[in-house]
């Protein structure tokens, strides 16, 4: 017997001194191979299987000492699916979503010292900004802890701030790494074509009586008096609390402008009704209209500043609107009258912490900008296939599995996606918990905004649909099935192969189990209860509705829905349309209203739906996806803007490869391009832009104009997070550019091209908007872009805000340094071939300078380099 136990123990030893041995060689794995990714071409001649798009790529593998690991597998991201391989000593397998796998074949033998190892493979779909090629590529063997290969870890960039990615070449060839089909026209900006695009600015305009969003009516009362800020301001409030403004008067504090009881005397009055004229403290003032609680006055004259309104959020805007007006660096305000209010009652963002979390400073920090630019609705977008971002009382599971990515371990976590680290602690992972949500709820109450949540089913399901399997085998292995049936999204039966459009296989949830309707009612009352105790109550809920198409095909539980509820699915398009019903109905039970993506929600019965539903409107302009737009307008659903191809902040500022971002429906979205949206007229956009191709369209609003009288309830910005990684690149990606949506929401330009009811055809030589027009959009342009340049970049810098400084338009011209910047004030430096950076000043003799760039305001930034 001693001898046994001796000999076991003996065993047990050496397979643990394998185990250890085998972990060292991963780990030394992982910190030896170089690896390189290489778009090769973007645009092949000819793709495999028949696909109508692909690109080449090649990544190296290359190490300085023999690595001798065996049955190793490297596992990285790919976007979309790698369609063929043409390596003969490694083979490329799609795994799910975009996680791909590597695996040395027969002929493979070992990773020698100082030789290089190469796959060459084609791919679906198109790939051309850098940050769409993910990092994180890790390694594994079986029986060992996976481990990410340091060659493919992104760095941050010091003098910049921007994220690099050293594993990918860089990408110059302009034909072979830009154009993504054969009618592809998008112009790489560089700061040649830069200095063609843009319109100087002068610097001689005067912006002291300007602000951003622009208000109704703003009138400077008396030439060149003003009053001065700078020793502090006396708040006098009437019908308002002090605390209800106190975001406010932080913001002033931040601006420079702090209270005192001997400054400038600043009083804010709310007036109920017309017959509350006794409580106003100068009785010369007119009444606001009482149409809109967002409505106020602001006077501005020798007695002091007055702001006048009808409600808290009226004194709340006139008081922002205050703050709008100031200059940080000269605290001087001319004598004016405003009177304002919005274009819209929808102002809203969306932001996306589901693919890639962003932490609660970051949302808390977003909704002090939101606020600051008058916008009212956060579009928190909570779950999906990558993440679940919300704690749900009694379904603990949801975060303790679904929050985080990891490595081969589906009780506690998520397959890595989106070229995730794999630790489950990273950045990119996260939750917020009950109080964190609380404390948003509060933060955006006080703010006026209203958070509506979304936690997007039936597709875009994965991360619920794994954390309740994971709570699903939690429960069986008690013995206790009713349990582990309860919450179940998904039909063991179910043999349906589908593809979801992110490449999933196992990320929608069973539209025909009753398990499903019990999940989605318990999260919703647990995320009402959440709203309830934060005394903000939930009226609008989000369900996302997109992007199932391919499943339940072979589903018993749906065979037997069709079958015995003939009458509930007769004329639907697809079951979605079945479940969207339904979940609207129990929304409707609970007073809450629905809302949606509107492809999903046109595969409904208008008249299966509650009479409030809420439409988000992404098709896309060059598509003719007004029409959809105004079917679901002429429904009297309330339908919000989110126009894809100006709206999508997570699309590039500009057409370059090192601009982060999507580029499925927009190459480039500037913060000029926002601004010069029309959101009441979208088929007009057809004789003003281009196509994604960067070619002219038409749109024909004949078939199916908006009715008269039928007007949208808003428009929304949204940043989806797949490739963010930080809160940094999350702001880069929406300031400043969201400053130019916030203004398109609050106030109607009056160049903007009133639509015709009748119904016109849009082409670039239709001619519907006036030269006049154009004249006064780039006059209202360069308005806008001095205020941003010379007075709002500061304040984004004073609350720490990581805005994206523009690149420069640039020309030499006998010797001669001529630059060009989208928004005027802005310091520039460039570089002589001697390689010192100087700062730029018009009209100076240059020696060859090689390259150029912008500054933060306050110099301690630079700016993303081109070369002249």
């Amino acid at each position: 017997m001693r001898k046994i136990i001796v000999t076991s123990l003996l065993a047990m030893l050496s397979a643990s001194a394998q185990a250890q041995s085998q972990q060292h060689q991963v780990t030394d794995f992982a910190q030896q191979l170089q690896v390189s990714y290489e778009l090769v071409n973007s645009l092949p001649q000819h793709c495999p299987q028949d696909q109508d798009k692909c690109y080449y790529s090649r990544i190296r593998l290359t190490t300085p000492q023999t690595l001798n690991l065996q049955d190793w597998s490297i596992y990285f991201s790919q976007l979309t699916p790698v369609i063929l391989n043409e390596s003969s000593l490694f083979d490329i397998q799609h795994i799910n979503g975009d996680l791909h796998r590597i695996t040395p074949t027969d002929k493979f033998t070992t990773l020698t010292a100082n030789s290089e190892y190469e796959l060459t493979f084609y791919s679906q779909g198109s790939q051309i900004t850098r940050s769409e090629f993910m990092p994180n590529f890790f390694v594994h063997v079986q029986g060992s802890e996976a481990q990410v290969i340091d060659s493919t870890r992104t760095k941050i960039d010091p003098e910049t701030g921007l994220e690099l990615q050293p594993y990918l070449l860089p990408f110059t060839d302009k034909n072979k790494q830009f154009r993504v089909n054969k009618n592809d026209n998008t112009q790489w900006a560089n700061s040649d074509s830069l200095y063609q695009q843009i319109n100087s600015v002068p610097d001689s305009i005067d912006i002291s009586a300007q602000l951003i969003p622009q208000p109704t009516s703003l009138v400077v009362t008396e030439g060149h008096s003003t009053v001065d800020l700078s020793l502090g301001i006396t708040l006098t409030i009437n019908g308002v609390s002090k605390r209800s403004l106190t975001p406010v008067i932080n913001r002033l504090n931040l601006l420079g402008v702090s209270t005192k009881t001997k400054g400038l005397p600043v009083s804010v009055n709310v007036l109920p009704n017309e017959s509350a004229e006794s409580t106003h403290s100068r009785p010369n003032v007119s009444h606001p209209k009482p149409s809109n609680l967002e409505y106020y006055q602001l006077k501005i004259d020798a007695q002091g500043i007055e702001i006048t309104s009808h409600s808290d959020i009226g004194a709340f805007y006139g008081l922002i609107s205050l703050a709008g007006l100031i200059d940080t660096e000269k605290l001087t305000l001319p004598y004016l009258k405003i009177d304002d209010q919005p274009r819209y009652t929808f102002r809203g963002l969306h932001i996306d912490v589901a693919r890639n979390f962003l932490s609660k400073a970051f949302i808390l920090s977003t909704l002090d900008q939101m606020a600051a630019y008058k916008l009212n609705k956060l579009h928190l977008h909570l779950a999906d296939d990558e993440g679940w971002r919300l704690e749900i009382p009694g379904l603990p599971e949801l975060t303790s599995v679904g929050a985080k990515r990891c490595f081969n371990d589906p009780d506690n976590c998520l397959l890595p996606q989106l070229g995730s680290d794999i630790t489950g602690s990273s950045q990119s992972d996260g939750y917020y918990s009950v109080d964190d949500y609380t404390e948003i709820l509060a933060y955006a109450k006080a703010r006026h905004i209203q958070v509506i949540p979304s936690l997007d089913m039936p597709g875009h399901s994965r991360a619920a649909i794994h954390s309740m399997e994971a709570r699903y085998r939690h429960y069986l292995a008690k013995g206790d099935q009713v349990t582990a049936d309860t919450y179940r999204l998904v039909e063991p039966e179910d043999n349906t192969q589908y593809s979801s459009i992110q490449h999933y296989k196992d990320n929608t949830l069973n539209v025909c189990l009753d398990s499903t309707y019990l999940f989605i009612d318990k999260v919703i009352d647990e995320v009402q209860q959440l709203h309830q105790d934060a005394g903000t109550p939930l009226t609008t809920y989000h369900i996302g509705a997109d992007e199932t198409a391919g499943a339940w095909l072979d589903s018993p539980a749906c065979d037997r829905l069709r079958s015995h509820k003939s009458e509930q699915v007769a004329g639907l398009h697809s079951l979605n349309g079945y479940f969207i019903e339904r979940i609207s109905a129990m929304l409707a039970k609970k007073q809450i209203k629905v809302a949606g993506w509107n492809d999903g929600m046109g595969e409904t019965r208008k008249e299966r739906m509650p009479k409030a539903v809420q439409t988000n409107s992404w098709s896309q302009l060059y598509s003719e996806g007004h029409v959809a737009t105004h079917q679901q307008a002429n429904y009297d659903w309330d339908t919000i803007i989110s126009t894809p191809e100006v709206t999508y902040f997570d699309f590039p500022y500009e057409a370059h490869p090192k601009e982060p971002g999507n580029h499925w429906a927009a190459r480039n979205i500037s913060s000029k391009k926002v601004f010069e949206f029309m959101p009441d007229n979208l088929p007009a956009h057809a004789e003003l832009w281009k196509d994604i191709n960067n070619q002219a369209y038409r749109s024909d609003d004949t078939k199916n104009p908006l009715r008269q009288g039928v007007r949208y309830q808003g428009i929304q910005a949204h940043l989806w997070s797949e490739m963010l990684r930080s809160d940094r690149q999350a702001q880069y990606m929406l300031f400043p550019r969201l400053l130019a949506l916030a203004e398109r929401a609050w106030h109607k330009a009056q160049w903007e091209l009133e639509y015709d009811h009748s119904g016109k055809v849009y082409f670039s030589q239709s001619g519907h908007f006036t030269q006049e027009a154009e004249r006064a959009r780039e006059q209202d342009w360069q308005r806008f872009a001095s205020i941003l340049g010379r007075k709002e970049l500061a304040k984004l810098e004073k609350a720490k805000v990581f805005y994206r400084i523009p690149t420069v338009g640039a020309k030499l011209q006998q010797g001669i340094l001529d630059i060009k910047t989208l928004f005027p004030g802005i310091p520039v430096e460039y570089q002589q071939t001697s390689g010192e950076w100087r700062p730029y000043q018009a009209g100076e003799a240059v020696t060859s300078p090689l390259k150029i760039r912008a500054m933060s305001q306050d110099m301690s930034r630079k700016g993303r380099t081109l070369n002249l």
